[in-house]
């Protein structure tokens, strides 16, 4: 019999260490993907430092090439991957240069293909042995800015003329669109397909942007790494296999004003 196993890509990212714990804490395998080794080997140190009985794997991989996607199943046919959390992308740096997104085409390819693409290959190889065993949760990572525009108002005086950039919206808002289409697609072999969509989580942002965004919250606070972790562990639960297609906006209440 097959090891159960949760697979994280961005894995070596700030939430992808969330992400990650929420697959150990249901006592599965946990396959750690991301492009960045040294992210990657952080992370995997940490987890391993708190998780010290559990098989933690990582795997230093480019997602945006079908041919390392394939490669990737035949490496882990050992394991049942069960969870697939697609958390890669690709997010804009504020920076004092002004955004030129628009015109830099080159850099459109490489998000969307991070962003979309590959989640969307990722699923269509992993999802064999899910309709094979009728279980299989996948969950994408959005972004509040799946749902409303981004407001160009909080950067202002604090990163000098950014401008959130097109693309990530492009993104997020397809990831939506492809939750829905694989919820459709898959629920009659009992596979769950969802998104969350938070809005900024707390890092070590400048006391500025805090205070500007907050103030377009409700709550009157950024999101935590745990109330997103909570979601996760909501959505990746072996009980939870009703609710699919669904796009959990965890902001605080930003979006309903």
């Amino acid at each position: 019999m097959k090891l159960v196993a949760g697979l994280v890509t961005g894995a070596g990212g700030f939430l992808g260490l969330e992400h990650c714990k929420s697959v150990l804490d249901l006592s599965h395998v946990l396959i750690m993907v991301d492009k960045n080794n040294s992210g990657l080997h952080s992370n995997f140190k940490l987890l391993k430092s708190i998780y010290k009985k559990q098989t933690i794997i990582k795997i230093k991989c480019d997602i945006t090439k079908e041919k390392n996607i394939k490669n990737l199943y035949e490496k882990l046919k050992l394991y049942f991957v069960r969870i697939i959390i697609n958390n890669a992308a690709i997010d804009s740096v504020p920076t004092s240069r002004k955004s030129k997104n628009l015109k830099n085409f080159p850099q459109w390819n490489k998000e969307l293909l991070v962003g979309l693409k590959a989640p969307c290959m990722l699923i269509e190889q992993f999802k064999k042995p899910m309709i094979k065993n009728k279980n299989g949760c996948i969950v994408n990572i959005a972004s509040d800015l799946s749902v409303i525009a981004p407001n160009q108002e909080i950067y202002k005086n604090v990163y000098n003329n950014y401008t959130k950039p097109v693309t990530y919206s492009i993104v997020k808002h397809g990831l939506i669109g492809l939750t829905k289409y694989y919820a459709s697609l898959l629920a009659k072999h009992g596979i769950t397909c969802n998104a969350i969509s938070p809005t900024g989580v707390k890092k070590n942002h400048k006391k500025k942007f805090i205070s500007n965004i907050i103030k377009l919250i409700p709550m009157n606070r950024m999101a935590s790494t745990s109330d997103i972790k909570y979601a996760i562990d909501f959505l990746i639960n072996q009980n939870q296999k009703f609710i699919t297609g669904q796009n959990i906006i965890i902001d605080g209440g930003r979006t309903i004003i």
